[in-house]
Protein backbone atom coordinates (compact mmCIF):
# COMPACT_ATOMS: atom_id res chain seq x y z
CA UNK A 1 0.00 0.00 0.00
CA UNK A 2 1.17 3.46 -0.73
CA UNK A 3 1.37 6.14 1.85
CA UNK A 4 -1.13 9.19 1.03
CA UNK A 5 0.28 12.64 0.55
CA UNK A 6 -0.79 15.20 3.43
CA UNK A 7 -4.14 16.21 2.17
CA UNK A 8 -3.96 19.42 4.17
CA UNK A 9 -0.32 19.97 2.84
CA UNK A 10 -1.71 19.58 -0.40
CA UNK A 11 -4.93 21.55 -0.10
CA UNK A 12 -2.49 24.29 1.08
CA UNK A 13 -0.33 24.05 -2.12
CA UNK A 14 -2.98 25.00 -4.25
CA UNK A 15 -4.23 27.70 -2.09
CA UNK A 16 -0.98 29.21 -2.08
CA UNK A 17 -0.38 28.54 -6.12
CA UNK A 18 -3.74 30.25 -6.69
CA UNK A 19 -2.82 33.11 -4.85
CA UNK A 20 0.59 33.10 -6.52
CA UNK A 21 -1.37 32.80 -9.93
CA UNK A 22 -4.04 35.29 -9.09
CA UNK A 23 -1.44 38.01 -8.29
CA UNK A 24 0.86 37.25 -11.22
CA UNK A 25 -2.16 36.80 -13.99
CA UNK A 26 -4.94 39.10 -12.36
CA UNK A 27 -8.23 37.70 -10.13
CA UNK A 28 -10.10 36.68 -13.69
CA UNK A 29 -7.71 34.68 -15.05
CA UNK A 30 -7.31 31.85 -11.93
CA UNK A 31 -8.29 28.03 -13.24
CA UNK A 32 -8.67 25.24 -11.68
CA UNK A 33 -6.29 24.16 -15.04
CA UNK A 34 -3.57 26.63 -14.22
CA UNK A 35 -3.55 26.14 -10.72
CA UNK A 36 -3.00 21.93 -11.39
CA UNK A 37 -0.23 22.55 -13.31
CA UNK A 38 1.81 25.32 -11.32
CA UNK A 39 0.98 23.48 -8.13
CA UNK A 40 2.16 20.18 -9.79
CA UNK A 41 -1.04 17.85 -9.09
CA UNK A 42 -3.96 16.21 -10.82
CA UNK A 43 -6.59 18.38 -12.07
CA UNK A 44 -8.92 16.69 -10.27
CA UNK A 45 -7.20 16.99 -6.86
CA UNK A 46 -8.26 21.40 -7.25
CA UNK A 47 -12.03 20.53 -7.71
CA UNK A 48 -11.72 17.94 -5.15
CA UNK A 49 -10.79 20.37 -2.44
CA UNK A 50 -12.38 23.37 -3.73
CA UNK A 51 -16.29 22.83 -4.60
CA UNK A 52 -15.83 26.28 -7.26
CA UNK A 53 -13.56 28.70 -8.70
CA UNK A 54 -14.98 31.06 -5.92
CA UNK A 55 -14.48 28.70 -3.38
CA UNK A 56 -10.62 28.63 -4.41
CA UNK A 57 -9.92 32.24 -5.05
CA UNK A 58 -11.56 32.89 -1.64
CA UNK A 59 -9.20 30.54 0.14
CA UNK A 60 -6.25 32.13 -2.16
CA UNK A 61 -7.74 35.39 -0.61
CA UNK A 62 -7.08 34.74 2.47
CA UNK A 63 -3.59 33.00 2.10
CA UNK A 64 -2.70 36.84 0.20
CA UNK A 65 -4.76 38.82 3.84
CA UNK A 66 -2.67 36.77 6.10
CA UNK A 67 0.64 38.26 3.98
CA UNK A 68 -0.72 41.33 4.48
CA UNK A 69 -1.31 40.78 8.02
CA UNK A 70 2.75 39.80 8.60
CA UNK A 71 3.33 43.04 6.29
CA UNK A 72 1.49 45.51 8.33
CA UNK A 73 3.05 43.78 11.52
CA UNK A 74 6.74 44.50 10.23
CA UNK A 75 5.16 47.90 9.07
CA UNK A 76 4.39 48.69 12.45
CA UNK A 77 7.92 47.56 13.79
CA UNK A 78 9.93 49.54 10.88
CA UNK A 79 7.67 53.06 11.39
CA UNK A 80 8.44 52.81 14.96
CA UNK A 81 11.65 52.29 14.77
CA UNK A 82 11.63 55.63 12.19
CA UNK A 83 10.22 57.26 14.88
CA UNK A 84 6.68 57.69 13.14
CA UNK A 85 8.56 60.40 11.28
CA UNK A 86 7.44 60.94 7.57
CA UNK A 87 10.84 61.08 6.36
CA UNK A 88 11.70 57.87 7.54
CA UNK A 89 8.06 56.78 6.33
CA UNK A 90 8.65 58.01 2.52
CA UNK A 91 11.60 56.23 2.48
CA UNK A 92 10.50 53.03 3.16
CA UNK A 93 7.41 53.35 1.31
CA UNK A 94 9.47 54.20 -1.88
CA UNK A 95 11.51 50.60 -1.05
CA UNK A 96 8.08 49.38 -0.92
CA UNK A 97 6.71 50.32 -4.35
CA UNK A 98 9.53 49.09 -6.20
CA UNK A 99 8.29 45.85 -5.57
CA UNK A 100 5.49 45.19 -7.75
CA UNK A 101 4.41 41.79 -6.42
CA UNK A 102 3.26 43.41 -2.99
CA UNK A 103 1.54 45.98 -5.42
CA UNK A 104 -0.33 43.55 -6.83
CA UNK A 105 -1.29 41.38 -4.18
CA UNK A 106 -2.62 44.44 -2.31
CA UNK A 107 -4.37 45.64 -5.54
CA UNK A 108 -5.71 41.88 -5.50
CA UNK A 109 -7.56 42.47 -2.38
CA UNK A 110 -9.43 45.07 -3.85
CA UNK A 111 -10.39 43.67 -7.15
CA UNK A 112 -11.91 41.52 -5.05
CA UNK A 113 -13.72 43.62 -2.77
CA UNK A 114 -15.01 46.03 -5.36
CA UNK A 115 -16.84 42.46 -6.61
CA UNK A 116 -17.61 40.96 -3.62
CA UNK A 117 -18.94 42.52 -0.78
CA UNK A 118 -18.35 39.64 1.67
CA UNK A 119 -14.55 40.06 0.59
CA UNK A 120 -14.35 44.11 1.80
CA UNK A 121 -13.17 43.29 5.21
CA UNK A 122 -10.48 41.56 3.59
CA UNK A 123 -9.78 44.32 1.32
CA UNK A 124 -10.22 47.64 3.50
CA UNK A 125 -7.58 45.38 6.18
CA UNK A 126 -4.22 46.98 4.31
CA UNK A 127 -5.68 50.51 4.27
CA UNK A 128 -6.97 50.38 7.65
CA UNK A 129 -4.37 48.62 9.19
CA UNK A 130 -1.59 51.38 8.01
CA UNK A 131 -3.82 54.42 9.46
CA UNK A 132 -3.58 52.23 12.64
CA UNK A 133 0.32 52.25 12.84
CA UNK A 134 0.14 55.82 11.53
CA UNK A 135 -2.35 57.10 14.39
CA UNK A 136 0.53 56.59 16.84
CA UNK A 137 2.27 59.35 15.68
CA UNK A 138 -0.62 61.36 13.93
CA UNK A 139 -4.55 62.30 14.46
CA UNK A 140 -6.69 59.45 12.89
CA UNK A 141 -7.81 61.63 10.57
CA UNK A 142 -4.23 62.80 8.97
CA UNK A 143 -3.56 59.01 9.49
CA UNK A 144 -6.52 57.34 7.50
CA UNK A 145 -6.03 60.76 4.73
CA UNK A 146 -2.08 59.58 4.77
CA UNK A 147 -2.88 56.24 4.25
CA UNK A 148 -5.75 56.77 1.72
CA UNK A 149 -3.57 58.70 -0.10
CA UNK A 150 -0.46 56.09 -0.07
CA UNK A 151 -2.77 53.64 -1.67
CA UNK A 152 -3.90 55.98 -4.35
CA UNK A 153 0.17 55.99 -5.05
CA UNK A 154 0.28 52.42 -5.28
CA UNK A 155 -1.94 52.46 -7.78
CA UNK A 156 -0.39 55.43 -9.40
CA UNK A 157 2.89 53.54 -9.86
CA UNK A 158 0.96 50.55 -10.83
CA UNK A 159 -0.61 52.10 -13.88
CA UNK A 160 2.19 54.15 -15.21
CA UNK A 161 5.32 51.58 -14.31
CA UNK A 162 6.95 54.55 -12.17
CA UNK A 163 6.39 55.23 -8.86
CA UNK A 164 6.46 59.02 -7.59
CA UNK A 165 9.83 59.76 -6.13
CA UNK A 166 10.71 59.87 -2.64
CA UNK A 167 10.66 63.50 -2.12
CA UNK A 168 7.39 63.98 -3.56
CA UNK A 169 6.29 61.49 -0.97
CA UNK A 170 8.23 62.76 1.47
CA UNK A 171 6.47 66.00 0.94
CA UNK A 172 3.06 64.73 0.89
CA UNK A 173 3.23 62.78 3.88
CA UNK A 174 5.15 65.28 5.71
CA UNK A 175 1.87 67.66 5.20
CA UNK A 176 -0.86 64.92 5.42
CA UNK A 177 0.60 63.66 8.87
CA UNK A 178 0.89 66.98 10.04
CA UNK A 179 -2.39 68.61 9.37
CA UNK A 180 -3.34 67.45 12.86
CA UNK A 181 -0.38 66.84 14.91
CA UNK A 182 -1.23 64.19 17.50
CA UNK A 183 0.28 65.92 20.40
CA UNK A 184 -2.35 68.91 19.66
CA UNK A 185 -5.10 66.39 20.50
Amino acid sequence: MTPRRDPEGRRRAIVEVAAQEMIANGYAALTHRRVAAAANVPLGATTYYFDSLDDLRAAALEVVAEQTEQELRQLARDVSDRGGRPEGIAAMFTEYLSDRERLQAENLLYYAGVYQPELRPLARRWVLGVAEILGDYTSPEAALATSVYMDGVILHAMLNDQPIDEPALRMAIAALMGAAPKDDQ
